[in-house]
Parts: C-alpha cells; sequence; structure tokens
C-alpha cells in the first residue's frame, strides 16, 4: 500500500515543481551593446610652415689680429735678445727653438726668475730675455713657406741604396754629436780646484725641512732628491724664490795650486719664508748631499752654438794631478783635474791628450809614449783645470801623466 502511494505522490511533486516554474517571470534579456564606430586614424597635423629666416645685412669683415708669432728684438742692457711668448710655447720648446736642445730650458729660466715664478708655466705676452749666442728664429716667411714636392725617385727607408751608402758608418756616431763644445750639466757637476778653505764666504746646508715621522739614528742622513732643506746662504747671495745654489764640500789639498771643491748637487730656493734659514729644495743631486755641506753661488755656462774646437800642434803642456774617486780604471766620464791654470790660456772646450810612458828598451832608449786619454776641459780656475775624459785608449791612467792640448776653441 506504501508503494502504491509513493508512485502516486512523485508524479504530483514533479506536476507542481513544474507549474511554479511557469509562474516565475521570465528574466530580461541581456543587452549587448551597441558596436561603436571605428574611429578614424588621427589625421597628421601639419606643421605651421616655418618662419622665413632672415638674412643679417651684410656685415663688414672684421681684421683678425695676427697670431702673435715667436720674434726677438734687441733689450737695452741684457745679454742677449727677447723674445715675446706665444700661445703654446714652454721653456722646452723655446730652448728647442733657440738653443738647439730642449734639455736646456733651464739657461732660459735663469735668467726670467723675475717673470716665470713657475718653470711649468708661461704665459703669452710674457717677454723672456735669451742667453747669449741664441739662434735667431724663424720668419714668418719661413713659416709660411709650403713644403718641398714629393720627389717619387727619393730613397726610402725600404730602398737597399740607403744603407748601402751608410755602410760606413755607425749609427751611434749620431747620439754623440752635440751642437755645443761644453755640455751644461756636465761643467756644472765637475769638482774644481780653489783657495785652501774653499769658497770664501760659503753659506751650509743645516738640515731637512721635510717631517720626520721617525727620528733617524744616525748623526747624519744622506739627503734625497725633491727633499726640501733649510740652508744658510753665502755672503752676498741675492735671497729669492727661484734662486739656486750648489752644495759643495772639500777634496784634498793639492801642492802648489789650492783645494779641490767636489759640486755635491743643486737646491733652488722654494717656499721660502724671506726671514730666518733660507728654505730650498733639492733639484739636482750628483753625490751624497749631507748636512753640513758648503752652498756657493751657482756657476753655469752657456757656451756658443756650433763652435768646436780646432786641432793645433806643439800646444801648451800640462799634468793630470787627481782624479774624482780615485777609480783603478778610470772610464769616459771621468772627472779629471789638471796643472794647468786660467793664465796659461787654457778655457772651456779646449782638448788635452793624456800620454802614457812604455819604460825603456834593452839599449836603454825611452821608448815613445803613447796615447792615455783624450779629455775635455770644463772649467778652469786660477788654481787648476777641470776635464772630462772623452776617450780612453789605454789601461794605465795615474796622476803624474803628462798631457798637452791638442784642440783649442776660436
Amino acid at each position: 500500500m506504501a508503494r502504491i502511494r509513493a508512485s502516486l505522490l512523485a508524479p504530483a511533486l514533479f506536476s507542481a515543481a513544474l507549474a511554479l516554474q511557469a509562474q516565475q517571470p521570465a528574466k530580461p534579456p541581456v543587452k549587448q551593446p551597441a558596436a561603436q564606430p571605428a574611429k578614424p586614424a588621427p589625421a597628421q597635423q601639419a606643421k605651421p610652415a616655418a618662419a622665413p629666416v632672415k638674412t643679417p645685412a651684410a656685415q663688414p669683415a672684421k681684421t683678425i689680429a695676427p697670431t702673435a708669432a715667436p720674434r726677438s728684438a734687441a733689450e737695452p742692457g741684457a745679454a742677449g735678445s727677447t723674445h715675446t711668448v706665444a700661445r703654446g710655447e714652454t721653456l722646452w720648446s723655446l730652448a728647442k727653438q733657440y738653443l738647439g736642445d730642449a734639455y736646456l730650458w733651464p739657461e732660459i729660466y735663469r735668467l726670467n726668475t723675475a717673470v716665470v715664478e713657475d718653470p711649468h708655466w708661461i704665459y703669452p705676452g710674457e717677454v723672456l730675455r735669451l742667453p747669449t749666442g741664441a739662434a735667431a728664429p724663424k720668419t714668418v716667411a719661413d713659416a709660411a713657406r709650403p713644403p718641398m714636392a714629393y720627389d717619387a725617385s727619393a730613397s726610402t727607408i725600404f730602398d737597399p741604396r740607403r744603407y748601402k751608402r751608410a755602410r760606413k758608418e755607425r749609427a751611434s756616431d749620431s747620439l754623440l754629436v752635440s751642437h755645443y763644445a761644453v755640455r751644461p750639466g756636465q761643467y756644472l757637476a765637475s769638482p774644481y780646484v780653489w783657495a785652501d778653505g774653499g769658497p770664501v764666504g760659503g753659506g751650509r746646508l743645516l738640515s731637512t725641512a721635510s717631517a720626520q715621522v721617525v727620528t733617524p739614528s744616525l748623526e747624519q742622513r744622506v739627503y734625497q732628491s725633491d727633499e726640501a732643506v733649510f740652508l744658510r746662504l753665502p755672503a752676498g747671495a741675492t735671497r729669492a724664490n727661484g734662486q739656486r745654489f750648489m752644495t759643495f764640500e772639500l777634496g784634498p789639498v793639492l801642492h802648489g795650486q789650492g783645494q779641490v771643491v767636489i759640486v755635491t748637487g743643486v737646491v733652488e730656493l722654494r717656499n721660502d719664508p724671506g726671514t730666518g734659514d733660507a728654505r730650498g729644495v733639492i733639484i739636482q743631486r750628483y753625490r751624497n748631499m749631507m748636512e753640513g755641506q758648503g752652498v756657493t753661488s751657482i756657476d753655469s755656462i752657456s757656451p756658443p752654438r756650433d763652435v768646436h774646437p780646432s786641432a793645433v800642434e806643439f800646444g801648451t803642456p800640462t799634468s793630470l794631478v787627481w782624479m774624482l774617486d780615485n777609480p783603478v780604471l778610470p772610464q769616459i766620464g771621468s772627472y779629471l783635474i789638471l796643472s794647468s791654470r786660467s793664465k796659461d790660456g787654457f778655457v772651456a772646450g779646449d782638448q788635452v791628450t793624456l800620454y802614457a810612458p812604455l819604460g825603456t828598451g834593452e839599449a836603454g832608449e825611452q821608448h815613445a809614449p803613447e796615447v792615455a786619454a783624450v779629455a775635455q776641459v770644463l772649467r778652469v780656475t786660477p788654481f787648476g783645470t777641470s776635464a772630462i775624459i772623452l776617450n780612453r785608449a789605454h789601461a794605465d791612467i795615474t796622476n803624474g801623466l803628462s798631457g798637452r792640448m791638442t784642440a783649442k776653441m776660436p
């Protein structure tokens, strides 16, 4: 009976559900957005026409002053000529132009310490004095002259004829060629003979001016290049920044001549307060520089350009009396002291040949002496002559060798 009721009830419930669904209101249809019309591509905006450029009225041509060219003019009261600095010039380039060697720039700087405060900087318009004998500068016409036309038949570095012509020449010979008979650096570093006791009224190297983190335990310390030092200037010296002085130590006393003065270095006054101990910087160091060494005014030389000694016969005799450091085998570049003096007619640039004796033969005859070395005279004083060995041909070079002037400066 229960099964019959359930079977009758199920269709009734299904019919009621259908009726209830029919009674609910229908959902409104979803509205689709109306299709938007395609936007036309934005038209490129036309750029406004450029305003016409006003052409300025023709201006009169400006006269451009030519760049100041190097010039040399006589300066009243000056030892040589003068040069007006142009843009881009340096002491290095001026020394190359006027003296033929850029390394001689200190010669120009030394004459212009009142104008040039720092040798690394010179400025257009400054008038610099030039050493005596400076070469004349190139004229404007020379500078404007067009270069030589190319010659297709000229020899090149790939031409075997170039090396055939130079086969008999040594390439190293050109390195020894100099426009000056005496090199200023060798002259400055050479020892010389002076009166007993050295230069009168000389100053003294006092102490270092650099801060010391650790106090040295040595009584004397060797000063280094570019080290600041305090010094007492020699009597009568001009005290101004840029002034240079030589430091020296005394060598042996040569009988009948005087005492050897050995140059140890060069000091330049920098950041000097003007009172108290003078302050300088070591710019050249030839030997050990230490506290207590002497200080004297610098003695420089400006040799004439392209002037060299000529050979002479039966020149003034002389002899070797002292050699710096007394070397066992003197080499090229060794410094010597000769017995000759300024009254004997010797000048810087002369050449002297030293002869080594070869003893006697079996019969007691004297053998002809052999050339031992050729030396060039550097510094001549009333007490002796300094020289440097240019060529050595014999090992036996000792004090007492006789010599003779074999080349004389004009």
